[in-house]
């Protein structure tokens, strides 16, 4: 398997985004990331995926949509991926929404479920309150917009926290984890997604222009790592093709390389004749073994449905012999700053009686 670096939900000029198109991808090229999916409110430019190239490099841009009513815009946000074409027309009833971009094999993504809003920043709460819908792809469990909002308690820690954006990740939000664990416990196949929610937000304090939380930024800082089957190859449609296949599947983890460079965690499961990686199935038979690689010694938590399985202290390899069906995934965490940040999260492999 091959790892690229995807970095989703930004926002561009098309909506309430301060940078264009080609800002976004030289914002990419910068920061040395693969990928970088746009979704601006309600609005998709058709036929903008385009590769773009600069001394050697290149990065991927591609377009999706956050959809929302229009009527009620600060709750019910949801991601559309590779549908193609407009789909906001069905913005006033969520499952209709869904049930037509499963119909097209396109991606569903719960945005910022439990966002908190920040009344001295004018901030407002933006949560999911919809959870009757069914057959979603997947929800955000670490929104870098939200999460800014939830480590933001007073003007104070606010204005701290734009000025000096590196001391206020500390991980995903523990009720979007909660929410997650439910739904796969439930019987539900649901991914877990990391979302930059990336304005580059220009402010003005007199005389003086400030920018905060760069494109750069957050492409340097909270990314989605995808498994895939070959390199990427520069063939627009390929490539495509190969991204939006692990993005659906969850073949994927988190990771906030703020604190430090994630690429290079590798988790999956070795049976009898079979290898699965994350998002994927495979059966029990005389016994399987996770294998977990991480790129430097962290705290590890090996989860299965819902509960910790394993925990180590200290840790940058090891393999696990289990015997019981069920999903497993990984968390890891490293301390950054004086505090201790949620580092991975792999998405679950599903584990199936023999």
């Amino acid at each position: 398997m091959e790892e690229i670096t995807v970095n989703l939900h930004n926002h561009s000029t098309m909506s309430d985004g301060s940078g264009s198109y080609y800002e976004i991808a030289q914002a990419g090229l910068d920061a040395g990331i693969d990928v970088i999916i746009t979704t601006d409110h309600n609005i998709f430019v058709q036929n903008n995926d385009k590769y773009f190239y600069r001394d050697g490099k290149r990065v991927l841009l591609l377009i999706g949509e956050e959809i929302h009513n229009p009527e009620n815009p600060r709750q019910n946000h949801i991601l559309i991926l590779n549908y193609g074409k407009e789909i906001s027309t069905y913005a006033s009833d969520l499952q209709i929404l869904i049930d037509v971009a499963n119909k097209a094999q396109s991606i569903s993504i719960i945005a910022h479920p439990f966002d908190q809003g920040v009344t001295f920043l004018r901030e407002p709460s933006i949560p999911w309150k919809n959870w009757d819908v069914k057959n979603f792809t997947g929800l955000e469990i670490f929104n870098f917009s939200s999460e800014f909002k939830s480590q933001s308690k007073n003007f104070f820690q606010g204005i701290k926290n734009i000025l000096n954006p590196k001391s206020f990740p500390v991980g995903p939000d523990e009720n979007s984890i909660l929410k997650w664990d439910e739904l796969l416990c439930n019987g539900f196949s649901v991914n877990a997604y990391a979302a930059s929610d990336g304005h580059q937000k220009i402010r003005k304090i007199g005389p003086f222009r400030y920018i905060a939380f760069p494109y750069y930024y957050h492409f340097s800082s909270l990314n989605n790592h995808l498994y895939i089957l070959e390199e990427l190859s520069g063939n627009l449609q390929k490539d495509k093709e190969l991204i939006y296949n692990s993005l659906k599947t969850g073949c994927s983890f988190i990771g906030l390389d703020l604190v430090a460079p994630t690429r290079g965690f590798r988790f999956f499961a070795e049976g009898e004749y079979k290898k699965a990686w994350p998002g994927e199935k495979i059966q029990i038979r005389n016994g399987v073994t996770l294998k977990i690689d991480i790129p430097r010694e962290s705290i590890c938590r090996l989860i299965h449905n819902g509960n910790i399985l394993r925990h180590w202290e200290k840790i940058k390899s090891v393999p696990v012999n289990v015997t019981e069906p069920g999903y497993y995934r990984v968390e890891c965490y490293l301390p950054y700053r004086q505090k201790l940040r949620g580092w991975i999260y792999s998405n679950p492999i599903y584990i199936l009686k023999g």
